[in-house]
């Protein structure tokens, strides 16, 4: 519960680093611009940073029928504008960052970061349906939702992904690099303190 609490917080104190919050796709043809002559949208590829935080190496036998192989495993991942040479892809969708909290044996000890293209991230995907109703191609937001509402199954038998996640996407060059306000933070280290307080 205070793991959901936090990400909900923060979801509302995140903004993205190179975009302008207010901007708004009107619609996911359109923010990829031109159309053929034939009617058809002609994507514009665009600059996503590509990475996952550390922990997810370390399990990957375990994740990698979940996750595509990001260009690197580095927890320079949670702030890619720290450092030069992070890498990026060119990508065809939206630029997405993928954030959920990191448990080890039950203790809360932070978060971990996903980056990538939109249709590069989940092996199977996203669920189509979801991201219409929350309309990730169409604004810069994020939004946490349950696994199992976001990410499409390997089998429709298999049971359902656990847990929640924060999904945020953007559309431009490298803007998939979030940074907390100061607020935020504020509101993390208060929520942790609380939580060891009272558990």
């Amino acid at each position: 519960m205070i793991i959901r609490l936090i990400l909900i917080l923060m979801t509302s104190s995140m903004t993205f680093s190179a975009i302008n919050p207010a901007t708004k796709l009107s619609n996911f043809d359109e923010s990829f611009g031109r159309s053929s002559g034939a009617g058809a949208p002609i994507p514009r590829q665009v600059e996503c940073y590509s990475c996952m935080s550390l922990s997810y190496q370390t399990s990957w036998k375990y994740l990698q029928t979940t996750y595509i192989y990001p260009k690197v495993f580095t927890d320079r991942c949670r702030d890619p504008n720290s450092e030069r040479g992070m890498p990026t892809v060119m990508c065809g969708s939206v630029c997405v960052s993928l954030m959920e909290p990191d448990v080890e044996a039950g203790v809360f000890i932070g978060f971990k970061h996903i980056r990538g293209c939109l249709d590069r991230v989940l092996r199977h995907g996203f669920n189509q349906s979801a991201l219409r109703t929350h309309r990730f191609h169409q604004n810069n937001h994020c939004r946490t939702l349950s696994r199992s509402a976001l990410f499409n199954p390997a089998r429709q038998t298999d049971p359902p992904a656990l847990g929640d996640v924060q999904l945020c996407s953007c559309y431009g060059d490298r803007c998939n690099s979030t940074i907390m306000t100061s607020s935020s933070i504020f509101i993390v280290f208060l929520l942790v303190f609380l939580h060891r307080l009272l558990y």
